[in-house]
C-alpha cells in the first residue's frame, strides 16, 4: 500500500494496526452483544481522556463527521430558556453560528477572528446580558489558533452559563478535564489527533445536561441516542462497524504513547516545522504565542502559486492544505497523526528545493 504522508488537518495518517483493524473485525452484526460491547468499551476510553469524573459524563456516538456530533449538542439544546453566546475566531466558530440560525436558537456572537479569545471582553458581555450557553472552537483549524477554555469555562460558570465546546482538533493530544473546568458538552471524532479513521463524531457531555436536551433533529437528537445506548450499547441507526473497531485500537495506541508524549510529540514536529518553513520565506499567519501545536497557518509569499507547490507535494507522497483566510491568500500545514521525525525531515527538504526553484 502506498503510503501518503497527510499534512492536512484531518483525517491523519494511521497506524499499520488501526487500518488492520478495519479488516480483522470481518463481518459483524452490530445488533449482537459483542458489538454492544465494542462499542460500551470505547465510549469508557474516550471519557478516561477528557475528564476526571466518569461516572458524570456521558460519551455519544454517532455515525457522522466531527461537524455532525457539533450539530447535534446545538440541534439538541433546551427549547426554553435558551440563549447562546458564540465566540467566532475563525470559520469554524462561523458554521456554529450556521448551526444556531438553521434551528432558530437564539444568540449573539462575539468575533475575534483570526486571533485568540480576549477573556475581558467576554467577561463585560456575559456581565451585561443574560445567556444560557456560551460555544467556543478550542483549537480553530483556520489559523491555528488556540483559545483557552480552562479560563472561560470559569468565567462562565461564574455567571452559570453552561459551556459548549468544538474540540475538534486539540482532543486527545491537549490536556482537557471536562469535569474540573465545568465544560458540559465536547465534540470530537474518531480522526484526527486520536489517529483513528474518519466516520464517527463524538459528544461528550454531562449527563444532567443530556438529560435536559430538546429534540429538533430526529438523526442527531443527542437524548435519544444516548438514552438508547444507555438501554442497549448500541446507536439507534447503523454504526460503522469496522471504524469502531479501528478507534479502539486508536485509543489502545493513544493509552500506550500517552497523552503527555503525544503532545510532546506534536509540539515537538511543530516548531521545527515553523522553523524551517519562516527560513524558507514563508510567514505564518499568527505569532506563534497565539498558536495551536497541531497547525500552521502560512501566508503566500509574492508569486507563489499554491496549486504548484501542491501537486509537487503530492507527487512526493506529501498532502498539504489550503487556506481558509478571507482576506488573503494561505495555506495550512497539520503535523498530526502517525508520522515521524524522517517524514517531518524529508517534507522539508522537498520545501527548500521547491522555493529554490520556484520563485
Amino acid at each position: 500500500m502506498k503510503r501518503n504522508i497527510l499534512l492536512n488537518p484531518g483525517p491523519a495518517c494511521t497506524s499499520d494496526a488501526v487500518k488492520q483493524a478495519v479488516l480483522d473485525i470481518g463481518d459483524v452484526c452490530p445488533r449482537e452483544i459483542e458489538f454492544g460491547t465494542l462499542m460500551k468499551n470505547v465510549s469508557e476510553k474516550i471519557k478516561t481522556h477528557l475528564t476526571s469524573d466518569t461516572d458524570e459524563y456521558e460519551a455519544v456516538l454517532f455515525t457522522t463527521s466531527g461537524t455532525g456530533a457539533m450539530e447535534s449538542i446545538i440541534s439538541s439544546l433546551p427549547k426554553d430558556g435558551t440563549r447562546v453566546l458564540n465566540i467566532i475566531n475563525g470559520e469554524y466558530g462561523k458554521r456554529i453560528g450556521e448551526m444556531l440560525d438553521v434551528y432558530e436558537i437564539p444568540s449573539s456572537t462575539v468575533n475575534f477572528w483570526y486571533h485568540i479569545i480576549d477573556l475581558e471582553v467576554i467577561e463585560k458581555v456575559l456581565q451585561s446580558s443574560e445567556f444560557s450557553h456560551i460555544c467556543v472552537v478550542h483549537c480553530e483549524t483556520t489559523t491555528g489558533v488556540i483559545n483557552d477554555i480552562e479560563k472561560l469555562a470559569q468565567i462562565a460558570s461564574k455567571k452559570n452559563v453552561k459551556v459548549i465546546v468544538d474540540a475538534m482538533s486539540s482532543a486527545f493530544a491537549y490536556p482537557i478535564d471536562m469535569k474540573k473546568w465545568e465544560i458540559d458538552f465536547l465534540a470530537c471524532s474518531s480522526n484526527k489527533l486520536v489517529q483513528g479513521l474518519a466516520g464517527i463524531g463524538i459528544v461528550v457531555g454531562s449527563k444532567k445536561q443530556i438529560q435536559l436536551c430538546h429534540k429538533r433533529n430526529l438523526y442527531l437528537s443527542l437524548k435519544d441516542q444516548a438514552d438508547y445506548f444507555n438501554k442497549s450499547n448500541q446507536m439507534r441507526f447503523t454504526p460503522p462497524v469496522q471504524i469502531l473497531n479501528a478507534l479502539d485500537v486508536a485509543l489502545d495506541e493513544l493509552a500506550k504513547e500517552g497523552l503527555a508524549k503525544r503532545y510532546t510529540r506534536y509540539e515537538k514536529f511543530n516548531l521545527y516545522i515553523r522553523k524551517k518553513m519562516e527560513e524558507c520565506g514563508f510567514t505564518p499567519v499568527i505569532p506563534q504565542n497565539e498558536s495551536s501545536i497541531i497547525i500552521t497557518a502560512y501566508h503566500e509569499p509574492d508569486g507563489f502559486d499554491f496549486e504548484n507547490f501542491h501537486s509537487y507535494l503530492k507527487e512526493r507522497g506529501f498532502i498539504v492544505y489550503p487556506g481558509k483566510l478571507t482576506d488573503g491568500k494561505s495555506f495550512r500545514i497539520a503535523n498530526i497523526g502517525n508520522i515521524t521525525l524522517d517524514d517531518v525531515y524529508e517534507f522539508l527538504t522537498l520545501v527548500k528545493d521547491y522555493m529554490k526553484n520556484a520563485i
